[in-house]
């Protein structure tokens, strides 16, 4: 009996040695995170990219975006778009555009509103976000490096699958060891 709780104890003492080491190592992850993480956690964040970021950090954001990301929403554009105002010299969020004084290379051509910048273009608002959107950006899942949806959904099911069966098995044994009645 005294093994049975000596072996208890030491689990316990692991377990709790594991998420005391899992805590504290989540804030020394969070900030040694590459900067292109973290340009397109800005994204993911609200829909624009707020912060400005060196140009080699926007190019690794497109260069390291996953499909669904690139395919399915406008980061790679809004990144595309931060990056040539970083080029140009302004910040991604600067609706004066234009290049920086001195600069050379400038085309003259002019852009939908008729002005001489190119990429001067109407901006679009993102959309307001639903009540699912708020609920799941409070879950933590829309970081970049965050676990998928589907795939906690599937773990829970998983686990849900492995509880049952733990417990038919229990009591199949419970049953078993019942003197028959009568």
């Amino acid at each position: 009996m005294q093994r049975r709780s000596a072996a208890i104890v030491a689990v316990l003492a692991l377990l709790v040695g594991l998420v005391f080491a899992t805590v504290t190592a989540a804030p020394a992850q969070a900030r040694q995170r590459p900067c292109w993480e973290r340009v397109i956690d800005d994204w993911l964040d609200d829909g624009t990219i707020n912060a400005t970021y060196s140009i080699r950090c926007y190019q690794q954001a497109l260069r390291n975006m996953n499909e669904d990301l690139r395919d399915y929403s406008g980061a790679g554009d809004a990144i595309d778009a931060a990056l040539q105002a970083a080029l140009r010299g302004g910040s991604p969020n600067s609706t004066s555009g234009g290049a920086p004084s001195g600069a050379s290379g400038t085309t003259g051509a002019t852009g939908p509103g008729g002005s001489n910048d190119p990429d001067r273009r109407p901006t679009i608002a993102a959309p307001t976000r639903s009540p699912y959107q708020v609920a799941l950006g409070h879950l933590g899942t829309t970081s970049s490096d965050s676990i998928p949806i589907p795939l906690l959904v599937l773990a829970g099911l998983g686990s849900l699958l492995l509880v049952s069966a733990g417990g038919l098995a229990a009591h199949k044994r419970l049953a078993a060891r019942k003197p028959p009645a009568g």
